[in-house]
């Protein structure tokens, strides 16, 4: 129990620190017109492919901070640093087959994109590396069973989204996420796929 407190204490330090070391960056660089930063706020829609559990059932928060450096008029690339929850969760008419009545992945997230803009439609698209932090899996019987999970705790996923301005400091933005690597660490268990949708609300400084 207290080398799980530990590593929970350990993982909550990197985090803020990370956080912290963003958001200074985009501070002294937001100055510049070469720079800008924004917040983001939002939440999350997902599934895993592979689980038997189909559909975007599975709700998360999503939260972080962005710095993109301004290349032209139109072009931009940026990379955010996020907390992302994903996973997926049974509704009445999932497939009885799954073993699994939910599976939640805390993650922190960084992607790295490139912005393409016109008028007030901003577009982009990457890749991104995600950590998981912490996981729960639940079965059909309520019983916790996350020990037995062998699951890969370093992810990559491909990224792409679309973004409407309503002013120069707000914009909703609409993203789409698959991974790219097994969430499973052993194949031979299976191939887990997560999707996810994310509503995002952005606020540019």
């Amino acid at each position: 129990m207290l080398r799980t407190s530990r590593r929970s204490m350990n993982r909550t330090h990197i985090l803020s620190i990370l956080f912290l070391c963003l958001a200074h960056f985009i501070k002294l660089n937001a100055q510049e017109q070469r720079f800008k930063g924004a917040l983001i706020a939002g939440f999350n829609l997902s599934q895993i492919d592979g689980d038997l559990l189909n559909g975007f059932h599975q709700p998360g928060l999503h939260a972080g901070l962005r710095a993109n450096a301004i290349l032209s008029e139109r072009w931009e690339w940026g990379i955010e640093l996020l907390f992302n929850q994903q996973g997926a969760r049974r509704i009445l008419n999932s497939n009885p087959a799954s073993i699994y009545e939910s599976i939640r992945l805390n993650m922190v997230e960084a992607p790295v994109m490139i912005h393409f803009t016109d008028w007030k439609f901003q577009v982009g698209a990457g890749i991104s590396y995600s950590r998981v932090i912490s996981s729960r899996f639940v079965d059909v019987t309520g019983a916790d069973i996350t020990d037995t999970q062998n699951i890969n705790t370093n992810l990559f996923n491909l990224v792409a989204g679309a973004t409407f301005n309503f002013t120069d400091k707000w914009g909703l933005n609409l993203r789409w996420t698959r991974m790219i690597n097994n969430l499973r660490q052993d194949r031979a268990d299976g191939l887990f796929i997560g999707r996810t949708v994310s509503i995002r609300a952005i606020r540019t400084f």
